[in-house]
């Protein structure tokens, strides 16, 4: 019985949404309406926060945070050694790693960061890689899907 329930849930769903016009997508060749905020909007690759559908290319020393992923997933750096976040998302991300994480679950305070800081889309931040050799497992703390394997040698 909860399968004919559920079904006829999304039945009645898909009916309301065919009658009421809506669509799920706006067609492609769809008029500008100035009365619908946002669609007169043209965007274009190269605009702040468009996703172009390439990955991006980091600079030496460089970490890119585009499209809620952190490019590259894996570096190697030498201990202490100063690194740039580049943060082309709309949200805030940073570095936490793994451990420090755990350390502190169920801190409601805990905002991470203990690798490289909080940094504002758009922005750029300076952060220093571990002084102590070894594999970290790091994510941002906002977005834990984010996920960075850092070298230290």
């Amino acid at each position: 019985m909860r399968t004919t329930k559920t079904a006829a849930g999304i039945a009645a769903v898909v009916l309301f949404a065919g009658l009421s016009g809506f669509t799920f997508a706006p067609a492609p060749d769809a008029p500008c309406d100035p009365n619908a905020p946002g669609s007169c909007d043209k965007y274009k690759p190269g605009d702040p926060f468009v996703d172009d559908g390439k990955p991006p290319v980091p600079g030496p020393k460089t970490i890119v945070m585009k499209t809620f992923t952190i490019f590259p997933a894996t570096v190697t750096g030498k201990p202490g050694e100063e690194w740039t976040e580049d943060n082309r998302d709309i949200a805030t991300h940073n570095l936490t790693t793994m451990t420090d994480l755990d350390k502190h679950k169920g801190d409601k305070k805990y905002t991470g960061g203990n690798i490289a800081p909080d940094v504002m889309g758009g922005q750029k931040a300076k952060f220093k890689m571990p002084k102590k050799p070894g594999t970290y497992k790091m994510v941002c703390f906002y977005h834990q899907q984010m996920q960075l394997t850092v070298h230290v040698k």
